[in-house]
């Protein structure tokens, strides 16, 4: 490891340990109840979260807490047993959407760690029945092709719902985000068919044609989200029969997802100078109007830094790969040694975690922290 990085390392784990550490195993007023402990993304957080809860597992399957990822994986299927789907947090306040789908990958990490096979077994169902619901009605749309959509009797709040199922709020990607085939669900759906596919084999001998079926659905229309003129993958606007104007990161999802070929994947690498930052990369090319928010130029959160960097990283751009995750990391190292903390959001063009736009940051490890521990693991740093 680097050994500038040691300090830090260790700092993630002792926290991931004991400080982010929580129970709830009798429901409460705020909080719904879960099996296992689990790890929250920051120290004023109760609650369990889905999506951060992968960038979580990434640094605890590192760090040798392995236990400690399987709890999360256990907690998280507890959920899709109960709802029939993975509520973005136990907040009650947050049980009427889940979040970007990543179960699957959850899951295969925990195996891949302890290979217990049995184990896998008895998770398989659920993470099925996960992709079944990501990939059924309300979540369909006329393109063929996969949405935020989360369903409420409430009309009013279907939008907001679905918003907040992309977590991309207040973003200009999206003016209405259940109009949209967003590239980064769609590859990531393509991918989680592929990974269920594979694990069913692994458990059984045999896997679901059905899901491989969608898994092939996906990768065939997918070029509904590329534009030729730009070369670069958009977000759909099936209602408008559109692509986005807006250039995101989620872009360079489907080289994480590993569903495109060398050619494509090398047009998709050429767009990154558009991206490039002092501190790794923008998450979208420019500013964009709309309200300000993290998810616009010149700001970055950790998730999409690992995706393409990740992503680069299997297609062979190490060079990029290493540029982009060395930058990021030394940029996250230099404000933890100033303010003992790691953030949410970073202004990567500027290099801080302060906004000059009123925008609320959050000291938190979490995804922040997991990213940190993959990417020493991806860049060959640890």
């Amino acid at each position: 490891m680097a050994s500038h990085y040691s300090a830090l390392v260790s700092e993630i784990k002792n926290r991931l340990a004991n400080d982010l550490l929580r129970e709830q195993i009798d429901e409460s007023e705020e909080l719904i109840a879960v099996p296992y402990p689990y790890v929250v993304p920051g120290r004023d957080k109760d609650a369990f979260y889905y999506w951060d809860t992968y960038f979580i597992n990434l640094a605890l399957i590192r760090l040798k807490m392995v236990e400690q990822a399987k709890h999360n994986a256990e907690n998280l299927v507890f959920l899709q047993r109960k709802y029939g789907y993975i509520p973005a947090s136990t907040k009650k306040t947050m049980l009427n959407y889940s979040q970007i789908p990543l179960l699957p990958w959850i899951v295969r990490d925990v195996y891949r760690a302890t290979g217990e096979k049995e184990w896998l077994d008895r998770m398989l169902p659920d993470v099925e029945n996960e992709y079944n619901y990501w990939t059924s009605n309300p979540h369909t749309s006329p393109a063929g092709l996969f949405r935020f959509a989360a369903s409420d009797e409430a009309k009013e709040k279907v939008a907001l719902f679905a918003e907040s199922e992309s977590c991309w709020i207040h973003s200009s990607r999206f003016d209405q985000v259940q109009n949209y085939n967003p590239v980064d669900l769609n590859a990531l759906l393509y991918r989680n068919g592929q990974l269920i596919y594979d694990l069913q084999i692994e458990a059984t001998g045999g896997g679901q044609d059905n899901i491989l079926q969608k898994s092939e659905q996906i990768q065939k229309l997918f070029d509904l989200c590329w534009d030729q003129s730009r070369i670069f993958y958009f977000d759909n606007n099936f209602a408008e029969k559109r692509l986005s104007p807006v250039k995101s990161l989620a872009g360079f999802v489907p080289l994480f997802a590993k569903m495109v070929d060398n050619e494509r994947a090398k047009q998709v690498q050429q767009s990154l100078g558009d991206f490039m930052a002092p501190g790794g990369l923008t998450i979208t090319d420019k500013a964009y109007d709309g309200s300000p928010s993290p998810w616009n130029y010149p700001y970055v959160c950790a998730p999409y830094i690992y995706f393409t960097t990740k992503g680069l990283s299997d297609h062979d751009f190490m060079e990029d790969a290493a540029d982009i995750g060395t930058n990021w990391l030394d940029m996250v190292f230099d404000i933890y040694e100033q303010t003992g903390e790691l953030w949410e959001w970073y202004n990567v063009k500027e290099k801080t975690h302060i906004s000059n736009e009123g925008i609320q940051n959050t000291p938190i490890m979490g995804w922040t922290a997991g990213t940190f521990i993959a990417l020493l693991d991806t860049l060959g740093l640890e």
